[in-house]
């Protein structure tokens, strides 16, 4: 397995360390609800550094991603992102991505750690003459920087300038010596930042954010804040066999765009896809896990893509792929846990909201 270069600080720290897509990475430090409610109440600091990173450079590199990608690029600027997904021919989602644009010449994309060599793949494939794809993966550091107080600490060390920064934008400054590119985004819910650091910085980096006051936190986590905003995950809502559509994530698609995947994706939208995703919220006794089974009046109608408890709502919480028929919020739906029908009511996405917390 790979390890980041913060695996000794967390180490020293007593992390519980796990193996996610071949990386060994900390699971959690004090337990997950703790550093769950650390993050929706004050500010918690994530070592992603496994997730991938590579940058797409050469004059064509604006029309390249126009042809991958089913979002208009339009309103993207320099010091700007945006998310998006690369699918295949089917609809069905290959990565989603977050794109950093430095130039219209350059961009630098974030991927799932599982899929950087698929990713790097599709787009050497499809390059155009005189571009280059470079993978940086290992060679920086992620470190996400979450929780409504986190602008605060940005501010501590870095100035209001940095913690001023919109959402979804960038700005790359000097630390230690080296270029330091910290964007207001996150994978939360959350206020946060995310700072990309030189390998020899990063626990150095680390260390000042923690002696300001963000808390370590792990995957568990990241994964409950996540489903809690219904932020999608590779590999549960997100697949090669299932569409954009049928996935939740249609507000992707720009009717202007012009991309691997259109035919199907413009049909789907236009006529019926044969999923969709909902949410749920257990009413019964028990935890919905990924892979239930969800009924309908005794029939099988899907099966659960994310659940767990929630550490903010205290309440089991899920996100289910099912046939696509009318599901009225208040409906109430069967998730079949240890063979027993448990009660959930369909209800309204997301569960969390940007600012709830705090």
């Amino acid at each position: 397995m790979m390890r980041t270069a913060l695996y000794d600080k967390h180490i020293q720290l007593k992390a519980n360390m796990v193996d996610f897509a071949n990386w060994e990475l900390p699971l959690l430090y004090t337990g997950i609800v703790d550093e769950h409610l650390t993050v929706r109440e004050n500010v918690g600091i994530f070592d992603v550094s496994h997730m991938g990173k590579l940058l797409v450079e050469g004059q064509k590199s604006e029309n390249f991603l126009k042809k991958l990608i089913p979002t208009s690029m339009d309103k993207l600027q320099t010091g700007k992102a945006m998310y998006s997904c690369l699918c295949n021919e089917s609809g069905g989602v290959l990565d989603d991505i977050f794109i950093y644009m430095y130039s219209t010449e350059k961009y630098m994309l974030v991927v799932n750690a599982a899929n950087v060599m698929k990713v790097y793949s599709h787009l050497a494939v499809n390059i155009y003459q005189g571009m280059e794809i470079s993978n940086i993966t290992e060679d920086i550091a992620k470190l996400d920087l979450q929780g409504p107080k986190s602008s605060e600490i940005i501010k501590s060390i870095f100035g209001e300038t940095v913690s001023s920064l919109p959402r979804f934008s960038f700005m790359e400054i000097d630390y230690e010596g080296f270029d330091l590119l910290i964007s207001r985004t996150g994978y939360t819910g959350e206020d946060g930042f995310e700072l990309y650091v030189d390998l020899d910085c990063a626990e150095k980096l680390w260390d000042e954010l923690s002696e300001k006051g963000a808390k370590p936190c792990g995957l568990g986590a990241r994964d409950s804040l996540r489903i809690e905003a219904c932020y999608s995950l590779y590999g549960n809502e997100l697949s090669e066999e299932t569409s954009l559509v049928e996935s939740g994530l249609a507000w992707l698609i720009s009717s202007d765009a012009d991309y691997i995947g259109k035919a199907v994706l413009e049909k789907q939208k236009l006529e019926t896809a044969s999923l969709k995703l909902i949410c749920l919220e257990v009413t019964g006794k028990g935890i919905p896990r990924d892979g239930y089974v969800v009924k309908l009046e005794n029939e099988e109608i899907g099966k659960i893509t994310s659940g767990v408890f929630s550490p903010y709502f205290k309440k089991g919480i899920a996100m289910a792929l099912v046939k696509n028929q009318n599901y009225d919020v208040g409906q109430k739906i069967d998730v079949i846990i240890r063979d027993k029908p448990i009660e959930a009511v369909v209800v309204k996405r997301p569960f969390y909201r940007f600012g709830q917390g705090g």
